[in-house]
């Protein structure tokens, strides 16, 4: 069993210049920084909330896959697909939170300077 929330839509603009407003301050949370390789940390906050999390993948303009989760809220993973359409760009966006993965599997997977986040999937 998962959550998952899916959305498709198309963008009129170039795949590059979507790429850069998805992955920068303003679509995902006010403040975003995001260190676009596997294993990299990822940031976001925005007036009233904040998460943390890491990058589990990324082809540079065509996919984003990462976890993210706020203080004491379970983690979710949030993928970002790009596919240039014509002169639009269509960008599909799933978030999922596996539970039976999440749920048995509780040990914390390890970040940049000592910080955990969430289960370790990779272990299930």
């Amino acid at each position: 069993m998962s959550e998952k929330i899916e959305r498709e839509m198309a963008v009129e603009a170039p795949v590059k210049q979507v790429w850069d407003a998805v992955t920068g301050d303003g679509w995902l949370a006010d403040e975003v920084m995001l260190d676009l390789q596997p294993g990299g940390d990822a940031w976001f906050r925005s007036s009233d909330w904040s998460k943390t999390g890491w990058v589990e993948d990324v082809l540079i303009g065509e996919r984003l896959a990462f976890w993210w989760a706020g203080d004491g809220d379970p983690a979710t993973r949030v993928e970002l697909t790009l596919t240039e359409d014509g002169e639009q760009t269509l960008l599909r966006v799933v978030e999922t939170r596996p539970l039976e993965l999440l749920d048995l599997v509780a040990t914390p997977l390890p970040g940049v300077d000592g910080k955990t986040f969430g289960p370790a999937l990779m272990a299930a």
